[in-house]
């Protein structure tokens, strides 16, 4: 699967609406961004514990859908093979370049929010290097700022401050996760058999 249809499954709008569908009132941002963080954790993270983390994240009894599941296990599967492939091509899910400044910086905030929360949730606190406990510092400060982003006006100077907070969580996952894992381009996650 090219980079490009990888990362389409990590829309937030698809995500969004996977939310609505299923009456969920939690983040999607904050979902993606778990995951990202309990990967990044260097702990290995099977598909059926992913999907009963979200099924605890969102606070529901059951899929409604099965659409919805499968959008579900769409993302951890693209996620995976997005970290795994070399390309460092991860992007975080979260409002895209067509919504208003404001909220990509809230969703920015939820998803930090959520990879400290999956990081934490992975039991990972042994020898943490140095760039890693930089790196974490400064997603708690990102998750923190959930109030400003709500205030953001539009200006390009906000934009570019902005993108360059978008691109420094988004090497500094992969940075964490290639500190664990070996990278292998020929994995596909996408292509493997989905659980029922």
């Amino acid at each position: 699967m090219s980079t490009d249809m990888l990362k389409d499954a990590l829309d937030f709008d698809l995500i969004a609406d996977v939310f609505v569908t299923e009456e969920i009132t939690a983040s999607p941002a904050e979902l993606h961004g778990q995951l990202c963080g309990y990967l990044a954790s260097g702990v290995t993270l099977p598909l059926e514990d992913w999907l009963a983390m979200v099924v605890e994240f969102c606070d529901i009894e059951s899929w409604k859908e099965e659409a919805s599941r499968a959008a579900i296990v769409e993302l951890y599967t693209a996620t995976l093979t997005l970290y795994q492939n070399g390309e460092y091509a991860l992007v975080p899910c979260m409002a895209d370049d067509d919504a208003d400044l404001a909220d990509r910086g809230v969703t920015l905030s939820q998803w930090a929010h959520g990879f400290l929360a999956g990081y934490g949730l992975s039991g990972q606190k042994n020898d943490l290097s140095e760039e890693t406990k930089q790196i974490l510092r400064d997603f708690a400060n990102i998750s923190g700022m959930q109030s400003e982003m709500r205030v953001l006006e539009d200006s390009n100077e906000n934009e570019e401050d902005l993108m360059e907070l978008v691109e420094y969580v988004r090497v500094s996952a992969m940075m964490m996760y290639t500190e664990h894992h070996d990278i292998n381009p020929d994995v596909d996650h996408t292509k493997t058999t989905p659980l029922h």
